[in-house]
């Protein structure tokens, strides 16, 4: 699969402001609020911290229902998702079907605030959630 690298981390929160504020002390950085358009999925908000080109993010869920929601409700807070950088993420998707994945979205869903993405299910990947985001170069 032709991809870029590891773009970052998502890490689910409850407390969206407590751990921000902890992040900033830990690396030093002030971090970039992201609202609910940096997200393929409505309902979720949270923080981005750039860490020489590594995106970490924490985030957490304004709504009932979301998947960062039942994450929490069955795991706690953690490591919700490993993101990697891909050219085209119509060709990504299209190479985990060929490697017997079944992606989560047929189609890539392409946002206002984040470049085109897709996922896998962590069934697939030993637990862990693997987002496809296009990033360009």
């Amino acid at each position: 699969m032709q991809f870029n690298g590891i773009h970052g981390i998502n890490i689910a929160v409850k407390d969206l402001d407590r751990w921000t504020r902890r992040y900033e002390e830990i690396f030093g950085i002030e971090a970039k609020p992201v609202d609910e358009s940096g997200f393929a999925f409505p309902g979720l908000r949270g923080s981005n911290f750039d860490i020489g080109g590594f995106q970490l993010n924490l985030i957490t869920s304004v709504a009932e229902g979301t998947s960062v929601s039942r994450f929490l409700e069955r795991r706690g807070e953690g490591v919700f998702l490993v993101s990697v950088a891909v050219q085209d993420v119509d060709v990504a998707t299209r190479e985990l079907r060929e490697n017997g994945l079944a992606p989560l979205l047929d189609e890539p869903i392409r946002g206002e605030g984040h470049g085109a993405v897709n996922f896998t299910h962590p069934r697939d990947m030993a637990g862990v959630q693997l987002e496809f985001i296009e990033v360009p170069r």
